[in-house]
């Protein structure tokens, strides 16, 4: 598909009879019916897509007509345009930009919950592959200025989900719907130029149908053609570039939508809606929304309500510019040395001299008026978009945590059109999962991003695998025997098999009060009130490549300091010697002991040896009495 245009179709070629439908039904194509459809969408909604092509005109900064301009150059004056639509535009596509939002599976069953894991993982991946983050901030522009946004969300031809935006000039619908999300429309579609030989090549059996409508219009509409999708008379071929207006439409009969595409001179295809909704009946996969709708179904944005100070801010500043570079005169006396255009030309001159007669008129009240008028129109015009308070530009002495509600609070009043593109992008998501059941039925691999140092892989998909006994062919010989063969027992992670409910998470800009809580921290760590490590307040910072960060801090803190190693050897010198003194202390003592032990075994040993010994007797005396006796 490329811009919502996408009329290669799996039918091919369609016949001149009515085609089969993929539930048996039968449908006979109408290409008189199918033209009728689209020329009333493009004729009834004529003046609102001419208004809103006037509304990108401001946006763009057009907003001087050709006579404005002339008279302004006739006057000497720059047609100088202070374009205030665009700031407040940006503003309110800057606050989308900034909110971020994430989808989000949740189970409908306590079983169901690794399936909702799977499902928000598959659908950020959509998101990503589809660049989604882009395309949105796209439609986000579309529907605040031209007033309508849409996709078309569909399978590629490998089966994954695309979504790719239309362009809000080839998008047209019923003009008979009166809901913003087109809910009750009963067709939709795009409308694309294509040129003749893209055309042939898509569908070769339409070559000369296609060469032959061409043809006939280079000799019948002479070389007049529109570019887009006309707001009067349709053209349907452009012949000077060889270019045919194919339509692309999915329209409503009954319960069941229909898709076809068709061309100004043939059908190319017409079917039962491909894409089915959770319940199997046929969907239309154009997602569209709109941010204002009036009583007569005119759709428009918030650019509309700012046309009329933007008109007041130009006018206004280049009238106060003309006071201030012309005089008014005024008669002075009854007699004149000059004439009214003569004193008026001298007036006008920066070094003229004002004849005798006149004299210049006071027009201060005049230009204080203007000027006052201005700076309301200019105050109204800012008021239409976000406030100071959202922008941030409060004060940057102020707070994060005031900052964060002082935002809240200016977001009341963008609430409402803000809505409307969260409801689209939710039902954008609903219709990329409901895609995804649908035909993503490959084996295949989603990227997980959620993790900063690693890309990590989950499989959908995935068949389960086992050996089962069975009959096999002898590899050599050709007859059975027995053996073993792989069966799919089912499947892992098979999306067509899940059943989730789809939310969409929106997430708050809350730099400003996570700096300050940062900052928080710092002057703790600083007061040493509380240890905090490094490495948790280089995780806590906003600071670019916290990962290399860590990752070299975490290096060097493991390399060994040369000092520390240094002092650590000579402290296990000194431990080693003293060691080695109380050992020698210690054999000192055991010697000690031991000599006195040996000591004590001597001396009882000796003592007993004394008292083991016999006395001597002595040699009888004189009278039998010893002689020591005696």
């Amino acid at each position: 598909m490329e811009n919502g245009m996408n009329p290669v179709t799996a039918s091919g070629s369609q016949p001149d009879n009515a085609q089969v439908m993929q539930n048996g039904d039968t449908q006979a194509p109408d290409l008189a019916k199918y033209k009728r459809m689209f020329t009333e969408a493009q004729t009834i909604t004529e003046q609102a897509r001419i208004e809103s092509q006037t509304d990108d005109d401001y946006f763009n900064g057009y907003q001087l007509t050709a006579d404005e301009r002339r008279v302004l150059q006739e006057r000497r004056q720059p047609d100088a345009i202070f374009n205030r639509v665009r700031p407040a535009v940006l503003g309110s596509l800057g606050v989308i930009k900034q909110g971020k939002t994430s989808p989000r599976a949740y189970a409908r069953n306590p079983d169901d919950e690794q399936s909702s894991d799977v499902a928000s993982k598959v659908l950020r991946f959509i998101a990503d592959e589809s660049n989604f983050h882009a395309v949105r901030i796209d439609a986000a522009q579309n529907y605040l200025v031209q007033g309508t946004c849409a996709v078309i969300v569909e399978p590629n031809e490998d089966g994954r989900i695309e979504i790719v935006q239309g362009r809000w000039e080839e998008f047209f619908y019923d003009p008979r719907a009166r809901r913003q999300d087109f809910g009750d429309a009963r067709y939709l579609g795009f409308a694309k130029w294509m040129y003749a030989d893209d055309l042939e090549a898509a569908h070769p059996d339409l070559k000369g149908q296609i060469q032959v409508g061409v043809d006939a219009a280079m000799t019948q509409m002479g070389m007049t053609f529109a570019d887009r999708p006309g707001n009067s008379a349709i053209t349907w071929i452009d012949p000077r570039r060889r270019r045919v207006l194919v339509v692309e439409m999915y329209h409503r009969e009954g319960a069941n939508w229909y898709r076809c595409t068709f061309y100004g001179n043939g059908i190319i295809s017409a079917e039962l809606s491909p894409y089915k909704d959770p319940k199997g009946r046929p969907v239309c996969p154009i997602v569209a929304q709109s941010c204002f709708i009036d009583r007569e179904n005119n759709r428009y944005g918030i650019v509309r309500d700012m046309r009329g100070p933007q008109d007041e801010i130009n006018k206004r500043r280049a009238k106060l510019l003309h006071l201030l570079n012309s005089r008014q005169l005024e008669t002075d006396v009854e007699g004149f040395d000059a004439s009214a255009d003569v004193a008026r030309k001298e007036a006008a001159r920066p070094d003229g001299v004002i004849p005798f007669g006149f004299k210049p008129s006071q027009t201060t009240d005049m230009s204080t008026g203007q000027f006052n008028l201005l700076g309301i129109s200019t105050a109204e015009i800012e008021r239409m978009g976000p406030n100071p308070a959202v922008l941030g530009r409060s004060g940057e002495d102020q707070s994060g945590r005031a900052q964060l509600v002082r935002q809240q609070a200016g977001m009341t009043e963008l609430a409402v059109v803000l809505g409307g593109i969260e409801e689209w992008e939710l039902r954008v998501y609903r219709a990329c999962w409901t895609r995804a059941k649908q035909f993503w039925k490959s084996e295949d691999y989603v990227r997980v991003t959620d993790d900063m140092n690693a890309p990590q892989y989950i499989g959908i998909n995935q068949p389960k695998v086992a050996q089962v006994p069975a009959i096999v062919p002898h590899p050599e010989t050709g007859m059975p025997m027995v053996g073993t063969q792989e069966v799919i027992l089912g499947y892992e992670n098979q999306l067509a098999e899940m059943d989730v409910d789809i939310i969409l998470d929106t997430v708050s800009n809350t730099q400003s009060l996570q700096q300050e809580q940062f900052q928080m921290l710092v002057d703790l760590a600083r007061a040493d009130a509380v240890q905090i490590p490094l490495p948790l307040l280089i995780q806590m910072s906003s600071l670019p490549n916290k990962a290399d960060l860590l990752q070299k801090l975490e290096e060097l803190s493991s390399q060994p300091d040369p000092a520390a190693q240094q002092q650590q050897q000579l402290a296990a010198a000194e431990m080693q010697a003293q060691i080695a003194v109380d050992q020698s202390v210690a054999t000192l003592n055991t010697v000690k002991a031991q000599v006195l032990e040996n000591e004590a075994h001597v001396n009882m040993f000796a003592t007993g040896l004394e008292a083991a010994t016999p006395l001597p007797v002595p040699a009888a005396g004189v009278n039998g009495r010893s002689a020591a006796a005696a």
